[in-house]
């Protein structure tokens, strides 16, 4: 007979290289065999030092990694018979007292993720920098920003304790990674690699960049979960001859006085002699330990020993009261009214929906996380504000999509609305359509403006295009475009480009000839980009890329930054216009000139997932971030980095892409229409 049991098949992928990022490692335990329900125990983390001398620090804090390790090891696996939750929000408790001596020196970074796969139960927690996707399906999930299927314990910032939960099945897949300079620049086609890849072709895969890129760092855990089987134990049973060796073994230990019994039974078969009735005989253990009279039941008092059902006594003594029947009919009515009020409190507050527990888990997150933002609105920290009250947003609207709304829910959003609104001092945009795109041609994806003209990327139901919308708003011409699949959209004078960032391809058409010119260019991975003047402008994980004339058709990347000068850190965003300006995710703004920093200011704002940074040739005070998934935008000043005003876009469908017209007029794409925003 077999048992069956969810197993973790795990292999480890370690590659040191760049050490300005500090010492990387992982770890990985199970049981040892002594029980299954604790299951297996990971540990990936980074360690950063600062201070001048970098190396030095890197050493003196290494040991941190080791130390969490080991202790969330003996932690985790201290008490067998705890649940599996119990067990790691043990260990993360225990944990948080080491690490919490740590953030007293600022200049140190932690980045460590912990989790455990124990039956078809993970439980995650971090601290920093720690990405965990999961497989399934032939679907990457970002298991930390998904809450459809996995719950969230939302506690203390800077500390182990935060608690993401959820089930893994048979033929998921978990990829968990510490997201190194070279893994973030590479995010993209790691993920569609590790999709697509048995766990040996991925391992493979990654040792092969190291090959072409000394610098490349990866500390990853691959773990396939599959199905592992054992024989169950189930108890034999011993033949007669066997029993009664064991029945012998029994008498052999028995006390002095049973051992002198038997002796003396031994010799009385011996010599043919009845025993003396004053020694007790020992043939059967039942004779030393008499087996208890089995009590005798008086069927009567069986009937009356009948356990009561709750309350009939109560029930009984109203009965016999003596009162009239009018009042016993209101005291009954009475009973009834407070029944049902208790029933439907149960089922308000016990009997709830998953759905509905994983919405009231979000509006509980949600009120937690405004009390935060205004506590950090009171040290001026705008930027975490702003992203608890994103954050918060972004979740309730999740839910409510998969789990339709409610009036908590609703009441939740309106005051993170309201908290928003005074952070960023909004204002609801004045919007006027400037084009309406038939949906039956296809989806709207990307538009760029070029004089008084718009161009817009088309995704048609058997062809995919760029339109040409003139001033009136009516479709102009259409070109159709093959084999690219473009994640931005550029224009100039003479061309209007498309770029696809992930696979390193242009397109450029003509705006005189009508043509074409499409091509593809090497560089390292593009995290933002910008095309200035028909030139390319790549921001990198390390730096800043040039592709003259790439609009004409040109391939040729080179370093744009100066020798010595240094990448911004935390880079996200790009815009040119005669200068290079980075926007870091921290909010820090970093203006370069000739491949030399001039400016670096904090701003009040920091981008989010898939926002854009605009800016046009013309001299013009202002930057101007759209951020999609709240439909705002922030114009502030690239000299001081105030923000000037804030643009509420009050649109039923999301902001799929902006363009700035080179006066300065704001332009946004979403649901097929091209609006301006005032």
């Amino acid at each position: 007979m077999e048992k069956v049991f969810i197993n973790p098949v795990s292999k480890e992928i370690l590659i040191k290289g760049n050490a300005k990022e500090g010492p990387v490692d992982l770890f990985s335990y199970d049981n040892n065999g002594n029980s299954r329900a604790l299951g297996n125990l990971f540990v990936i983390g980074n360690i950063q030092g600062g201070g001048a001398n970098e190396n030095k620090d890197d050493i003196d804090v290494g040991y941190v990694l080791n130390l969490v390790a080991s202790l969330a090891k003996r932690e985790y696996y201290a008490n067998p018979d705890a649940s599996p939750k119990d067990a790691f929000a043990g260990a993360l408790k225990k944990i948080n007292g080491v690490v919490e001596e740590f953030f007293k020196n600022k200049e140190t970074k932690i980045n460590i993720g912990v989790f455990a796969v124990a039956g078809d139960q993970i439980h995650i927690s971090k601290l920093g920098k720690f990405k965990i996707i999961l497989a399934r399906e032939g679907k990457n999930i970002d298991i930390l920003n998904n809450i459809q299927l996995f719950d969230k314990e939302s506690t203390e910032e800077k500390e182990f304790s935060n608690i993401i939960s959820g089930k893994v099945v048979e033929g998921d897949r978990i990829l968990a990674f510490y997201p190194s300079r070279g893994t973030t620049a590479r995010e993209k086609s790691i993920k569609d690699n590790f999709l697509k890849s048995s766990q040996t072709e991925f391992t493979a895969q990654l040792a092969a960049i190291k090959e072409t890129k000394p610098d490349f760092t990866c500390a990853a855990l691959h773990i396939d979960i599959t199905k592992g089987t054992e024989t169950a134990t189930v108890p034999r049973v011993q033949p007669k001859e066997l029993q009664e060796e064991s029945a012998q073994e029994e008498i052999k230990n028995l006390t002095p006085i049973a051992q002198l019994a038997t002796t003396d039974d031994k010799e009385d078969d011996e010599t043919g002699e009845e025993a003396p009735a004053s020694i007790p005989v020992a043939r059967t253990v039942a004779k030393l330990a008499p087996e208890p009279a089995i009590p005798k039941i008086i069927p009567s008092e069986f009937a009356r020993g009948k356990r009561e059902l709750a309350l009939s006594k109560h029930f009984r003594r109203f009965k016999n009261m003596n009162i009239t029947p009018r009042v016993k009919v209101y005291a009954i009515g009475g009973i009834a009214v407070v029944a049902l009020i208790a029933i439907f409190s149960l089922k308000s507050l016990v009997f709830v929906s998953p759905a509905t527990r994983l919405l009231n888990t979000a509006v509980s997150e949600a009120q937690t996380n405004l009390k935060l933002a205004q506590d950090k609105l009171k040290q001026s920290d705008f930027i975490g504000a702003r992203s608890l009250l994103v954050s918060s947003l972004a979740s309730i609207t999740q839910s409510e999509s998969a789990n339709g709304s409610s009036q908590k829910a609703a009441d939740a959003k309106s005051q993170l609305m309201l908290a928003l609104d005074g952070l960023d001092n909004a204002t609801n945009a004045t919007l006027a359509v400037v084009a309406d795109i038939p949906t039956d041609s296809g989806t709207a994806k990307l538009v760029a403006s070029a004089g008084a003209n718009f161009y817009v990327y088309l995704e048609g139901k058997n062809a995919n295009s760029i339109l040409k919308i003139a001033a009136d708003g009516s479709i102009a011409s259409t070109t159709p475009v093959k084999n690219i699949s473009p994640s931005a959209m550029f224009s100039s004078n003479a061309y209007v480009a498309l770029v696809d960032a992930s696979a390193a391809k242009l397109t450029s058409l003509s705006i005189s000839k009508s043509t074409l010119i499409s091509g593809s260019f090497s560089s390292d991975p593009l995290v933002n980009l910008e095309v200035y003047q028909d030139n390319l402008y790549g921001l990198t994980a390390t730096g800043i890329i040039k592709i003259t004339d790439a609009a004409l058709g040109k391939t040729a990347a080179q370093p744009w930054l100066a020798s010595g000068t240094v990448l911004a850190d935390k880079a996200s965003l790009i815009t040119v216009d005669g200068n290079i300006y980075i926007l870091s995710s921290d909010g820090t703004l970093t203006t370069y000139f000739k491949g030399k920093k001039t400016n670096e200011i904090k701003t009040a704002v920091s981008p989010a997932t898939g926002s854009i940074l605009l800016s046009n040739a013309s001299p013009s005070p202002n930057l101007y971030l759209v951020n999609v998934s709240t439909g705002r935008i922030y114009i502030f000043d690239k000299a001081s980095g105030t923000v000037s005003k804030t643009l509420k876009i009050n649109s039923a469908q999301p902001i799929s892409s902006a363009t700035l017209a080179a006066d300065g007029s704001i332009y946004i794409l979403s649901g097929n229409k091209i609006w301006s925003a005032k």
